[in-house]
């Protein structure tokens, strides 16, 4: 099982699903709002792009992991935004004990998050040896709520990569954002 945290308007998950017909991939996201039409695309019968192994659901990060718990092979928290972002860039620890309560052992983990000038969270992430420094900070953090993950910059033609509405939005617009990488899995 796949899980999508935080995901929008479900273009990620629909993708995944797609290219993956045997594994079942969820997304969720604290806004029900946005879930309503790739839930209801999803749902369709097959012949009208409909996606069996597709699912959507709310659930706010405070409510997690919720009836998920330990269920998940893989995760992702691709270009979050509001407390999700503070939660995964600053990061929290409590935050990240939730997250990690979602998955199995072993589980990957693929996380994305973007900061811009006058952004709170640029002075998290400073150009230059700071930066560095804060990537080594979020491993760390990562390390102590059970996840082993290696944190890169990201371009913003990898952004523009991903298989998200956002990331394209993101990767082509003219405003100055950096993005950071982390990647591994559940401990």
């Amino acid at each position: 099982m796949h899980l999508d945290f935080g995901t929008g308007d479900g273009t990620y998950v629909q993708r995944r699903a797609r290219l993956e017909p045997s594994t079942l991939v969820i997304g969720v996201d604290a806004s029900a709002e946005g879930l309503r039409e790739p839930s209801r695309k999803a749902a369709a019968k097959p012949a009208r792009g409909g996606l069996a192994n597709a699912l959507f659901g709310v659930l706010p990060l405070e409510r997690a992991p919720g009836e998920l718990a330990g269920l998940v092979d893989s995760l992702t928290v691709l270009l979050p935004w509001g407390s999700l972002l503070r939660a995964v860039a600053l990061p929290e620890a409590d935050a990240l004990a939730q997250l990690r309560g979602l998955c199995k052992p072993g589980a990957a983990l693929h996380i994305v998050f973007g900061y811009g000038p006058g952004d709170p969270l640029a002075v998290q992430a400073l150009p230059g040896p700071a930066a560095e420094t804060r990537r080594a900070e979020l491993v760390q953090a990562y390390a102590a709520a059970g996840f082993a993950v290696a944190a890169r910059p990201t371009s913003r033609a990898e952004v523009g990569e991903l298989p998200t509405t956002w990331a394209k939005k993101l990767a082509f617009s003219n405003n100055e954002r950096e993005f950071v990488a982390l990647v591994g899995c559940a401990q």
